[in-house]
């Protein structure tokens, strides 16, 4: 196992460290020292496959550390994000560097970035000690090579043995004459560009393979090794004989005779597209972290995650679905097509809830698709694709949405490697869409709890009122009352509001009792056959003398039910909401009237209270259902009661099995609705 030493002052960095060193995703041991001062002194003791250094430390920085020349390959880290630092740290040998970031995403990253850096530190090793000892092999076949060519240029046996040499190097090699034309290619040349010793040797030079139109460029590195000069460790993009590009690295040596004359070319090249894309994975990865905190919702991070998505792989046809195991559902946040447009998640067995339910990533072409139609394991909602991916998003081992990619025109637009790179961005994508939602929760529940001290204020504000004022009301006129001249009339006119305060305050009371009876479910259904008709008779009664009171017109909408003259139902909870509608009805007419009634649909009565009242505005009509509130707690001391009605009303209606709503305007009055089964069942 390879041994690390890791310099890191900061306590809180070396206990996270110390925390993911204990996970299966770290395979190394290490030593840690505290400061420069620390590391230099283990340094001359003991020895080490590689070095993680944070760059500010309290006696110094990693550039410390990086002068000593070590050979060792040399991580840095930083928490201040500085490119120049990076930069200048790399000119100095580092191999790499980090930067921090408050999630601990870094140590994710941090054994790739290690691994990588321990390969390329071995793979720079072996090439160096084969240059080495390839320059002698060089010029010794070079001197040898001359002797030949004196006797025959084109001797056969010359191409032979420098294939002995090159022919089993895992590094592309050919060599120029001094013209630049090819006379020498090994089997890994072939392989990489796709070129045959027989199309290249002794008729092209290597700007076949150049992809750009750098003439100044090419200028110049032509002008230097013509000078005998090497050039080494240096970065392309070359171009392969099927068109594709490939990202390469090399060196290029002047191969001199025995008289110091300029003969030819050595180049050696590296394929290093793999580590590239690595580290354009790291930095998409790093870039959808830091979304989490830059973006205001999660549609906007689900965008942004395509958008750096779309830098390592086609996301033209791209959609996250999100699943809730607990209400076994699945949503689609963000879905961009070029053929379908849909605007929610299709019901069926989708290829979506087939990874949901396996679990595992799938990448399917038509045919498998076909095969997992045929089966019956699927239905192919919309458009069909020439290839899909859909890989799970996990955490913790359980599922909570599927990422989507697919083609319409291409076969091979997905591959096996795209598959594990993005079943490898997983993790970073679950985590930060639930770190997103997390966040959108947290924003809800503040507003809910800003509401509710709004709510509480007004609430104690409405009771105190509710309380006070019938109360003084009690107090003052039973003072009054005590008067030996008080005629007779002012006495029951006394009485009379003495009494009316008495009941307001009772009906203050008795909601107050119902909501705590609500809220501590002590409130029980207790079902019987009622005559509707009858029950809504009884409440016009009741009712008719205080609307005639405020010059309202009253009236009934009766009608025969259809297919019996009962119900089964609690006629004290229904009571009490027709009860608390028509109140209100009441209450907040001016002027007008009052319609309340019933039909009857299918298995079910849905009943209704008309008024020409205040209205309602659209914003406020959930929330006059919620505890506490009336149509505007702004102005809740412009009509008696507590905002309580509706709420225990609403309640009362889910109990007895069905639901209440209300369409109004402002202005011109509402018409509340509430349905109830025509035979209600007990529930638990």
């Amino acid at each position: 196992m390879k041994h690390l030493l890791i310099i890191e002052d900061d306590k809180v960095d070396q206990m996270a460290l110390e925390r993911f060193a204990k996970t299966p995703e770290f395979q190394y041991t290490y030593q840690l020292a505290i400061s420069i001062a620390e590391a230099k002194l283990v340094l001359k003791t003991e020895t080490f496959d590689g070095i993680i250094s944070d760059y500010f430390l309290g006696d110094g920085t990693a550039f410390e550390i990086l002068e000593l020349n070590l050979d060792i390959p040399i991580i840095v880290t930083t928490g201040t994000g500085s490119e120049e630092i990076a930069v200048n740290a790399l000119k100095m040998g580092a191999f790499d560097y980090l930067i921090k970031d408050v999630d601990g995403f870094y140590l994710k990253m941090l054994p790739i970035t290690v691994q990588n850096a321990l390969q390329r530190y071995q793979s720079e090793k072996e090439l160096k000690e084969y240059h080495n000892n390839l320059e002698g092999l060089v010029l010794q076949r070079t001197a040898e090579l001359k002797r030949e060519i004196e006797i025959n240029r084109e001797s056969a046996e010359v191409l032979q043995k420098m294939n002995m040499v090159f022919s089993h190097s895992n590094d592309v090699t050919f060599m120029t004459d001094k013209a630049g034309i090819i006379t020498f290619i090994n089997p890994k040349f072939t392989e990489i560009y796709g070129y045959t010793p027989n199309e290249i040797i002794g008729k092209v030079t290597p700007r076949i393979l150049n992809s750009t139109t750098e003439e100044q460029k090419f200028k110049k590195f032509w002008k230097k090794i013509l000078n005998k000069e090497s050039i080494s460790d240096f970065a392309y993009t070359n171009k392969c004989k099927n068109g594709s590009l490939i990202s390469m690295e090399g060196s290029v040596d002047p191969i001199i005779d025995s008289n110091n004359e300029l003969i030819g070319f050595l180049a050696i090249q590296k394929d290093i597209s793999e580590r590239l894309r690595n580290e354009k994975i790291q930095n998409v990865l790093h870039n959808i972290s830091n979304a989490v905190h830059t973006t205001h919702n999660l549609t906007e991070l689900l965008k942004l995650i395509q958008f750096y998505l779309s830098s390592i792989i086609d996301t033209t046809n791209f959609y996250i679905a999100l699943f809730n195991s607990e209400k076994d559902e699945i949503t689609m946040p963000f879905f961009t097509d070029e053929v379908d447009k849909l605007k929610s998640f299709p019901e069926g067995k989708t290829l979506t809830e087939y990874v949901i339910k396996t679990k595992k990533p799938l990448l399917a072409s038509a045919k498998k698709l076909n095969e997992l139609v045929h089966e019956n394991q699927i239905e192919i909602i919309g458009t069909f694709p020439k290839i899909w991916l859909g890989v799970p998003l996990l955490i913790d081992k359980v599922i909570n949405g599927v990422i989507v990619l697919q083609s319409y025109k291409d076969s091979n637009a997905f591959t096996k490697k795209d598959e594990e790179l993005l079943v490898f961005a997983s993790d970073q994508i679950s985590l930060s869409i639930q770190n997103k939602k997390i966040e959108e929760d947290l924003k809800i529940a503040l507003e809910k709890a800003t509401e509710s001290d709004k709510l509480k204020t007004a609430f104690l504000q409405n009771i105190s009122h509710e309380i006070r004022t019938p109360m003084n009301g009690i107090l003052g006129f039973s003072s009054l009352l005590k008067d030996p001249e008080l005629s007779g009339e002012k006495q029951q006119a006394f009485i009379d509001i003495i009494t009316k305060s008495g009941e307001r305050m009772l009906n203050t009371l008795n909601d107050l009792m119902d909501l705590s009876k609500l809220e501590t479910g002590q409130v029980h259904l207790r079902l019987t056959k009622i005559h509707v008709n009858e029950e809504l008779e009884m409440l016009y009664s009741f009712f008719k003398p205080e609307a005639q009171t405020k010059n309202l017109y009253f009236n009934l909408n009766n009608p025969v039910l259809n297919a019996s003259p009962s119900i089964e139902t609690d006629k004290e909870k229904l009571y009490a909401i027709l009860s608390n509608l028509i109140k209100n009805a009441i209450k907040y007419s001016k002027y007008g009237g009052i319609d309340f009634g019933y039909t009857q649909k299918q298995d079910f009565l849905e009943f209704y209270v008309l008024d020409s009242g205040i209205g309602i505005a659209e914003h406020r009509k959930n929330a006059i259902f919620e505890r506490f509130i009336q149509a505007d707690i702004h102005d809740s001391d412009a009509y008696d009661g507590a905002g309580l009605g509706l709420s225990i009303s609403k309640s009362y209606v889910e109990m007895l099995g069905g639901k209440i709503w209300v369409d109004s305007t402002v202005g011109q009055g509402s018409k509340f609705y509430f349905t109830i089964p025509l035979n209600t069942s007990l529930q638990d």
